[in-house]
């Protein structure tokens, strides 16, 4: 063989090569004909929403359908971001409950991380995708006072690689009834709601004493001796320096007073879960711009601490300021996670303005669980985790008619 043939040879070759490494075609998808809500906008009709490789490029009213791109006909219905669950145990416990969502050998296990229990192909989180929901902030349940670092997943992921949106998304704290009866039965610290908000304090002291070694050793040039790592007080560290939030449950009006005060000593970064009864103090959550994820809202609560459940509750809070999102409080025996848009339905009952409550399990559940950049809006440069209904979700009559998740189409019945 001449040189010159090899040269041609090895030219065809590298050719052929570029040829099979060319980027594929973009997937495109052109959802029209329906009702858009973007959430973060006015409703458009007869919209489109345009979506390129599992992120959305257009929304609105005079949107031109790429060619080739696949159609899905909307017409009749509502299409909405995908619903954002802001609190869930779901994927932890097991298909059926067969064990707790907490780690319950300590009071305080801060170390924990969420990702590491979440079982993506338990059913229950299938059937949350069916219900519409694709994101959903995954917690520790409420036994532990200081229960772990929770963790924001893609309920329908193309592969397990992809199930964080985020994580760590903060850590999770309980005050109130769990604590108290998961160890004060076993006679264990905290036996009272006194000893719970002592684990809290105790637990961020210490980290505080082991943040202040770490910046002394760093601001040494790292001359002096390293402290020795502490998986424990590392994410308490975190949540000192304003790095981290920290979910705090609680529902009783004393333990919500409870929850303030900590925030205040710390200077934390918080948002309440469960918030039972916020209307109570709801003038003090407001003025410390605190968020919260209302909890329960109607009949059936488990514990005494949730007695005084009411649909009122979000609309109160609302109404003072608070900035709310919904969950579907499952746990507590109100509801299945499934009935999220029930939970919201509630909540407009119970005054809370459409827009608002229909937000709450959407765009502000994700920016409160610090996903609000990529999920819980229709809007170009976000992720295509789009739900379509076929009317109103807060209707009690409308269903789910697609569902698509990072721009597939993961649920059609």
């Amino acid at each position: 063989m001449t040189r010159q043939t090899s040269v041609i040879r090895a030219s065809l070759i590298a050719v052929a090569l570029a040829a099979g490494l060319r980027a594929a075609p973009p997937q495109v998808i052109a959802i029209r004909g329906g009702r858009v809500v973007p959430v973060s906008g006015p409703a458009i009709e007869n919209g489109t929403v345009v979506i390129t490789d599992g992120k959305i490029t257009a929304v609105g009213a005079k949107v031109a359908v790429p060619k080739g791109a696949s159609v899905i006909d909307a017409k009749g219905g509502w299409v909405l971001p995908g619903l954002v669950d802001a609190h869930t145990s779901v994927g932890l416990a097991g298909e059926r409950r067969d064990g707790p969502p907490d780690e319950l050998s300590d009071a305080s296990t801060p170390q924990l991380l969420v990702l590491d229990g979440f079982n993506p192909y338990d059913r229950r989180v299938g059937r949350l995708v069916m219900a519409g929901i694709t994101t959903a902030l995954v917690t520790p349940g409420r036994a532990n006072v200081i229960a772990g670092q929770p963790a924001v997943v893609r309920l329908a992921p193309e592969s397990p690689d992809a199930v964080a949106l985020l994580s760590p998304a903060g850590v999770k704290l309980s005050l109130g009834e769990g604590p108290k009866k998961a160890f004060g039965e076993k006679s264990r610290l905290p036996g009272t709601r006194m000893g719970a908000a002592f684990v809290v304090r105790k637990a961020l002291l210490d980290a505080a004493e082991y943040s202040r070694k770490w910046k002394e050793h760093e601001a040494s040039g790292r001359k002096t001796p390293a402290p020795a790592r502490d998986l424990a007080l590392e994410p308490l560290a975190r949540l000192l320096d304003g790095r981290l939030t920290a979910f705090i449950e609680t529902y009783r009006a004393d333990d919500i007073i409870t929850a303030l005060r900590l925030v205040d000593e710390f200077k934390l970064k918080a948002v309440l879960m469960g918030c039972t009864e916020g209307s109570r103090v709801a003038g003090e959550i407001a003025r410390r711009k605190i968020p919260v994820i209302v909890g329960p809202m109607g009949v059936g609560p488990r514990r005494f601490e949730t007695e005084e459940a009411g649909i009122g509750n979000a609309a109160t809070l609302a109404e003072a300021g608070v900035v709310v999102a919904i969950d579907s409080e499952d746990e507590m025996g109100i509801g299945a996670p499934e009935e999220l848009p029930l939970a919201a339905a509630l909540a407009v009952k119970g005054g809370l303005a459409h827009d608002v409550a229909l937000r709450g399990i959407t765009l502000t559940a994700a920016q409160l669980i610090g996903v609000g950049d990529r999920v819980g809006s229709l809007e170009p440069g976000k992720d295509a985790d789009i739900t379509i209904f076929t009317g109103d979700p807060l209707y009690y009559r409308s269903r789910v008619r697609t569902v698509i998740s990072a721009g597939k189409v993961v649920y059609e019945p």
